[in-house]
């Protein structure tokens, strides 16, 4: 796993199109707001989005603990075995995570292309395994944070920026020892993937959430490609 260009053309697309998602959300947002009869938008983004961000979890604890069996059973835990399991983990992992912040992203009504999306999901995804992150730092302080990355790999491009945060994220995965612990490594494998979805699902949403306060900046076009330019 130490050549990152695979992940890096991964990061560039999602396993939805961004119209199959925004149709799904809206779906979720009509139904939820049905539900919980005239909350206010707030209520209803923040529920929807902790809807998808609950999915997301469980749809990675399952394929992580899936990938983990084979360390269960004897003459198939091979390393060969584990090692594509691993890779075939980060892979669902990694688009997984990307649609949901595209799918949250379209739950606070924010206006971008989808390059500027792109970048932000990749700032975010990078963002989220830091030491900043783990601190819990305030939200205006996050959407100053993503902002600045997001810029600098708009202005670098989209390819070269997907590079920089595969070599993130592959050290993360690389060290999973812990598949090869028979029946253990399943519920951790499960666990593990969820912590790290949620924990991008909860940075998505800070980040997200902020765009409901400035009306005036709904358009990506009035703030970050202007910075760029």
């Amino acid at each position: 796993m130490t050549d990152n260009g695979w992940l890096s053309k991964l990061l560039m697309i999602t396993g939805k199109s961004l119209p199959v998602i925004q149709a799904q959300v809206q779906e979720m947002k009509r139904e939820y707001e049905l539900a919980q009869g005239g909350k206010p938008e707030r209520y209803v983004n923040y529920g929807v989005s902790s809807k998808l961000i609950k999915r997301a979890s469980m749809k990675t604890a399952a394929f992580g603990g899936l990938v983990s069996v084979p360390a269960t059973i004897p003459g198939v835990g091979l390393i060969g075995t584990l090692l594509a399991g691993i890779t075939a983990d980060l892979v669902y992992l990694v688009r997984t995570q990307i649609e949901l912040c595209y799918a949250i992203s379209i739950v606070y009504g924010v206006q971008m292309d989808e390059d500027e999306l792109k970048a932000v999901s990749l700032a975010l995804l990078g963002f989220s395994g830091s030491a900043e992150a783990a601190k819990g730092i305030a939200v205006r302080t996050l959407r100053g944070a993503v902002d600045e990355i997001t810029v600098a790999y708009l202005r670098r491009g989209i390819p070269d920026s997907a590079m920089d945060v595969s070599a993130k994220l592959v050290p993360r995965f690389a060290g999973k020892a812990y598949r090869l612990i028979p029946f253990l490594g399943i519920p951790i494998s499960a666990s593990l993937n969820i912590a790290s979805t949620m924990m991008v699902g909860n940075q998505a949403r800070k980040y997200f959430s902020t765009w409901e306060d400035c009306p005036e900046l709904l358009s990506a076009t009035g703030c970050l490609s202007e910075i760029v330019t």
